[in-house]
């Protein structure tokens, strides 16, 4: 397997901010995941796991470590009507073209949602009140040295936004789906209606990493932050976005800290209390 040195951590996440990483992987399975695990752990490395890097903030400084990037490596798809065993690095996209030319449907408002499959468990994410977790059945994971655990729906404890498997030592390999059977054309159509939501609502052309802050309860934080009169605020090349008020996006050379800086205006501003979405890489 291929081990980068002083990969730059921008090129991987969706808001394109972040400096090198000492070491960066993409294992292609769960044999080459063991393998950078082995690596990381004879060298006293710094471990750091990610997704796609669509939810996630690298720091300026980048990574005193080894990174290890599963979307795009831990990549296939087995389908047995009406089930999915589906690789974490998968892309959202990706899964729901292969499950709708098989008729399988269910997860039709994760379109447009960018990202992996595991980064999507991982957090439970979701739209328009429906979450991914309510379609898993099982995960697939290991530990940090290499062994295997298989979690039953019952044990991962899905919630808004959340997961038994955040700030854990368990990295997910593959994730089990039961799905709907439907036909095809209607899978079609309404993954249609979603991507056009999506589209009138949010900033799509600009690099940004989606929500920044969960919603509060019984509210949705876009509202409450444009009601405080962030939107458009700009520190260096970090905005909140005027189309969203609970995007940042960066308009060319942002960096980690003005996006901080940003959040930290935010949650001054709005007088209450905002949960961060977002994750800011750190070690683990």
């Amino acid at each position: 397997m291929k081990i980068l040195r002083n990969e730059p951590l921008k090129r991987h996440t969706s808001l394109r901010i972040g400096g090198p990483a000492d070491y960066f992987c993409v294992p292609k399975n769960t044999d080459e995941l063991r393998e950078a695990l082995q690596f990381a752990k004879e060298r006293k490395l710094r471990l750091a796991i990610m997704g796609a890097g669509t939810n996630l903030l690298a720091l300026d400084s980048g990574f005193r470590g080894l990174v290890i990037k599963l979307y795009g490596g831990l990549n296939w798809i087995k389908i047995h009507r009406p089930k999915a065993q589906v690789g974490s690095g998968v892309a959202l996209a990706k899964l729901l073209f292969a499950l709708a030319k098989k008729g399988l449907g269910g997860i039709e408002f994760m379109a447009g949602i960018p990202g992996s499959v595991g980064g999507a468990v991982y957090m439970n994410a979701g739209a328009w009140e429906k979450w991914i977790g309510d379609f898993v059945e099982e995960v697939r994971a290991v530990d940090r040295t290499g062994k295997e655990r298989v979690f039953n729906k019952s044990q991962l404890g899905f919630g808004y936004r959340k997961s038994k498997l955040q700030n854990s030592q368990w990295i997910i390999t593959d994730i089990v789906l039961k799905l709907r059977r439907k036909k095809r054309k209607l899978i079609n159509k309404k993954i249609r209606e979603y991507l056009k939501l999506r589209k009138e609502k949010q900033p799509l052309g600009t690099p940004n990493c989606g929500s920044v802050f969960k919603n509060p309860k019984g509210d949705f934080a876009g509202r409450v932050i444009e009601q405080a009169g962030c939107k458009g605020i700009r520190i260096g090349d970090a905005q909140i976005s005027s189309k969203h008020a609970n995007f940042i996006l960066n308009l060319g050379e942002a960096k980690a800290k003005d996006v901080i800086k940003l959040m930290t205006y935010i949650q001054k501003a709005v007088k209450m209390e905002l949960v961060p979405e977002v994750k800011i890489l750190t070690e683990k």
